[in-house]
């Protein structure tokens, strides 16, 4: 009995406190906080339980990637093909040059994450609706570009560089995108801290 007392003596001393945090956290953080929070839940289970079953948007962002890879490279080599990937079973796309692949473009390496996050900022964020729009309309191709560059380079260190191509593409590549994600969403909240440091 004096176990069960200590343990709800516990339990309510801490959901006393967590209490007491949350309310010390200022509003902006909180709504911010919440926000992340639940657009996180719900893009995991719609795509976990929807969308990734059936490879949407994946197989078309990945074979939409790849293309532009293909494109991108075929300034610098000749011969550069791609073969795209049209069913659930074959979560990839092949960059070939000379009918020799050289890269595989995997649906992890769409973008398709860095797109999501970008845009949940957006929301998470306090701005109005019409600078939303623009910075996704701005925002979202230049990802776009950015991952193609970075698949383009990946595969250009298959052909000369092979050495380096696990660090370029789990981290020094990683983090270029992410830095300038990073940038775009500074550039979004300048107006905000204008505007409340005026006020």
């Amino acid at each position: 009995m004096q176990s069960y007392e200590r343990v709800n003596s516990f339990l309510c001393y801490s959901l006393a406190d967590i209490k007491t945090l949350y309310n010390k956290v200022p509003p902006l953080v909180r709504s911010f906080l919440l926000k992340a929070a639940l657009i996180f839940i719900v893009w995991q289970l719609l795509y976990n339980f929807v969308l990734d079953p059936i490879r949407v948007p994946d197989r078309q962002l990945t074979n939409a990637t790849a293309y532009s890879t293909a494109k991108f490279m075929s300034a610098f080599y000749d011969n550069v093909g791609a073969v795209y990937t049209h069913n659930n079973a074959t979560a990839s796309a092949i960059i070939t040059i000379n009918g020799r692949g050289v890269l595989g473009i995997l649906d992890p390496c769409n973008g398709l994450d860095i797109y999501v996050l970008f845009i949940s900022f957006l929301f998470c964020f306090p701005g109005t609706a019409k600078r939303r729009g623009l910075f996704i309309l701005m925002g979202l191709p230049y990802i776009y570009i950015i991952n193609t560059i970075r698949c383009a380079l990946i595969g250009w260190l298959n052909i000369a560089h092979r050495g380096w191509v696990d660090i370029s593409h789990h981290y020094i590549f990683t983090a270029a995108v992410y830095l300038l994600v990073f940038y775009l969403w500074m550039e979004y909240t300048k107006t905000k801290r204008a505007t409340v440091h005026a006020g």
